[in-house]
């Protein structure tokens, strides 16, 4: 393993022998190696920066890699000249035994510094799942899990980024700071901050130290600055600014230009990681408004790359990383205007060299036939349609209509251009659905398995989430769940179709940390003290770990199986500024349910 260039050091999370003990004691009897030896192409080595920066996800390196947002990030600070910023992901089981065994904690891949000794640590927070993972690797630094406990004098900044931040209380108790919404341009102004206010930190306060960031940097939230308030039977009331210097509401920074966004010298992974490709997001935000999905309402406003800009981004990642696929990202790619020619001439540059083409988000309204003549021209894999729901009153209430002979045209078109395998999502559990809706899922499925190829159906379960129209739903009891899912299996018969269920017990964790308050920091807490880790991975859940934190916790899951808040209440959330009203979500959420109840609108 000699990549492993770092000195030896006292640190005592980086011990004496550091480097043997890593590479001849514990790389060699992990999986996947490669994960925790760093030295990818384009990677930096940062020679004496005034700020450090340490990034990570909280999964192992293969997932973590596979993130657009991260990969910008590291990008984008290391061009800075002044900053640095380096990475580190979760250790897997195996890794996390043998290093606590030997005193090692969590590094840099770069530069194989431990995680406490950076000015910055930054955590892209996409999946409530991954919280006690995010605690382990806290603890695994050395560093007091509560932020209460840690000293900014000698502790890094722990800040947290991405789409969970709409409801940054769960986590409130643990990080220092979040930003809110895009972070192309308030990152470097916070690190631009930090560079300025240096002797600050060391002399000043905390409050006061935090107070001067929050005034410099749009978009950052201090949880220790806010408090929050209860009524005299524990519901939540609302968030309190404690000083007067610092905004009520915290409202989200856009990026205008989606131009300026991108990755000018691609890291390119030593292993096999999940998105193992190029990849050019093409838009921002998404038009459709389908009442369910988080991402499609905090990503507004809609703001798509030029054309021009694509092309370009696209061919030099290309020739920089070597890889055989380009994949064009947004959340409704078919949405982007002139998609046809922009895949015909991108394709047609693409071909030459073997690589292939693909768009992995399409929404099915905006999904026409002429796309899969750009697509996969080299090679031809899975074709993915995602629609939710199946009964035409769902579709309504979600506000996803289609026909499923819309569907099977598309099916059908793709089969006769040599695609030869079909995966299909959809959703139980939302709001008022029934069991004839249930059945309805098994018939399109039946309807769709005579397609001729094969057939992957995903069934997940609906989570009502923070800053959509559906925030104010009830989750369904797993036992529920469990029940509707045992129609479809009985309704579907076996061989042509591979269904696959998510866990119910899981869904329910998920949900109450999605719309929990700060209480919730106890729930995470207590599972990861009862060794939860990887809670995402169907193999590592732990239910009974779960059950019991909860009983520790004092946490109700009755209270999300009947939400006890309405439009018009504070929720624990609306502190955070989603660019969209309460109002205007409440409204959407009126109708959906004059939707499903058969109303027009």
């Amino acid at each position: 393993m000699n990549r492993i260039r770092n000195a030896e050091s006292k640190n005592p999370l980086r011990p004496p022998g550091f480097k043997r003990i890593l590479s001849e004691e514990i790389l060699p009897r992990v999986n996947r190696p490669a994960r925790y030896i760093g030295g990818e192409v384009n990677s930096a080595l940062p020679a004496d920066p005034e700020v450090r920066l340490l990034l990570s996800y909280p999964d192992v390196y293969e997932v973590g890699m596979s993130h657009l947002g991260l990969r910008i990030l590291y990008d984008l600070v290391n061009r800075m000249g002044w900053a640095a910023a380096e990475r580190a992901f979760a250790f897997g089981p195996d890794m996390e035994k043998l290093c606590r065994r030997a005193g090692i904690g969590i590094y840099s891949l770069e530069t194989f510094t431990p995680a406490a000794e950076f000015d910055v640590w930054g955590f892209s927070l996409q999946a409530e799942l991954t919280y006690t993972n995010l605690l382990n690797m806290i603890d695994l630094a050395g560093l007091p899990r509560r932020a209460r406990d840690r000293d900014l004098r000698r502790h890094p900044l722990l800040l947290g980024g991405g789409a969970a931040v709409y409801n940054p209380e769960p986590l409130a108790e643990f990080f220092d700071l979040f930003l809110v919404g895009d972070a192309e341009e308030s990152l470097p102004e916070l690190l631009s901050a930090l560079r300025s206010l240096g002797k600050e930190r060391k002399s000043a306060g905390q409050e006061k130290f935090l107070s001067a960031l929050v005034e410099r940097v749009k978009g950052l939230y201090a949880p220790a600055l806010y408090r929050p308030r209860y009524d005299r039977s524990g519901r939540f009331r609302e968030i309190v600014p404690l000083n007067p210097n610092v905004p009520p509401v915290i409202e989200k920074r856009v990026l205008g230009n989606l131009d300026r966004s991108g990755v000018v010298r691609p890291l390119v992974p030593l292993t096999e990681i999940v998105h193992d490709r190029d990849v050019v997001e093409i838009m921002r935000g998404c038009p459709r408004r389908c009442r369910f999905c988080q991402a499609g309402w905090t990503s507004r406003p809609v703001r798509r790359k030029a054309g021009g800009v694509v092309i370009s981004q696209a061919l030099a990642l290309n020739r920089a990383s070597g890889h055989r696929e380009v994949s064009l990202l947004s959340l409704s790619s078919g949405d982007w205007r002139g998609i046809e020619s922009l895949l015909e001439d991108l394709s047609a540059r693409l071909a030459p060299e073997q690589v292939s083409l693909s768009l992995p988000s399409l929404n099915i309204n905006s999904f026409e036939p002429a796309f899969l003549a750009g697509l996969k021209k080299v090679r031809k894999s899975g074709l993915t349609l995602a629609p939710e729901a199946a009964s035409l009153r769902l579709q309504k209430l979600i506000n996803k209509p289609l026909e499923v002979g819309r569907i099977e045209k598309i099916v059908l078109e793709s089969r006769r251009r040599g695609w030869r395998l079909l995966k299909l999502y959809f959703m139980v559990g939302l709001p008022t659905e029934t069991e004839e809706d249930v059945l309805e899922i098994a018939s399109y499925i039946n309807r769709l398995s005579r397609w001729g190829g094969g057939l992957n159906v995903t069934i997940s379960n609906f989570v009502p989430k923070a800053a959509t129209p559906f925030q104010w739903a009830d989750f369904l009891p797993p036992s529920e769940l469990d029940r509707r899912h045992l129609l479809i299996k009985r309704s579907v018969p076996g061989g042509k179709v591979k269904l696959k269920f998510r866990q119910t017990f899981v869904s329910l964790i998920e949900a109450i940390i999605a719309r929990g308050d700060r209480r919730a920091a106890g729930l995470i807490e207590e599972a990861w003290k009862l060794g939860c880790r990887f809670d995402d991975w169907s193999e590592y859940f732990q239910p009974s770990a779960w059950k019991e934190a909860l009983e520790r916790s004092g946490i109700q899951p009755s209270d999300c199986f009947s939400f006890p808040y309405e439009p018009g209440d504070n929720l624990p959330w609306s502190h955070i500024g989603s660019g969209v009203t309460d109002k205007v979500l409440a409204g959407e959420w009126g109708r959906a349910l004059k939707n499903a109840a058969g109303g027009a609108g």
